[in-house]
Formats: structure tokens, sequence, C-alpha cells
């Protein structure tokens, strides 16, 4: 099981840091609240994550999936939504988008 971290392309590098931080606090806050018991297996199963650079196409598909913990930074891209948590999931169940989406790395 892997927990999948999306974040906008036109999210500027120097901030990707801190709206993954954020939101995965607020990913924590939000699944443990509810008790989820995806969330509970993968925290003390697997914790494996990876984080993504994904277009707007993308993005919008992954904000879609159910349960998925949205974020954003007041300060950059006026306060646009620009980074999705989805509950973390079985490989069989993993959707398409996350599937094939690229790994992030910054913009050279």
């Amino acid at each position: 099981m892997k927990l999948y971290i999306a974040v906008l392309d036109e999210f500027p590098d120097y901030m990707v840091p801190t709206l993954v931080a954020h939101t995965m606090l607020r990913a924590h806050l939000l699944f443990t609240a509810y008790e989820d018991p995806e969330y509970k297996g993968w925290i003390n199963n697997s914790f494996k994550k990876c984080v993504l650079r994904v277009n707007s196409k993308e993005f919008e598909k992954i904000k879609q999936i159910p349960r998925a913990c949205l974020g954003y930074e007041n300060n950059t891209l006026d306060a646009k939504i620009s980074c999705a948590i989805p509950l973390p999931c079985k490989q069989e169940d993993l959707p398409n988008v996350l599937k094939y989406a690229k790994l992030w790395k910054p913009k050279e």
C-alpha cells in the first residue's frame, strides 16, 4: 500500500515542501478522525509514499477521488488548491491517473 501526494505542476518548486507538509498534516488529521481502516493499515504496516507532479487535467481527476484531502498555500497561486492526497490504497485498486503520473522533481 502506498500514499500518493499529487502536486499541481504550476505550483512553484520552492514552496512545494511547505505545501506537501501542510497538506499531509491535514490529511493525517482527517483520515485519523474518520478512523479509516486503509489509512490505519498504511500508517502501521507500510508508510510508503510518493510525491507526483501532475498537470491540471490529471489534478482535476485526482481531486475527484473520494475522500481526497486537498491543500493550498494562502500566498501562492492565489490560494488555488494545488495538492491532493487520496487515501492510500492497494496497487490493484490504484486509479490510472495515479498509476501513470510522473514522480515530482524540480523543474530544470
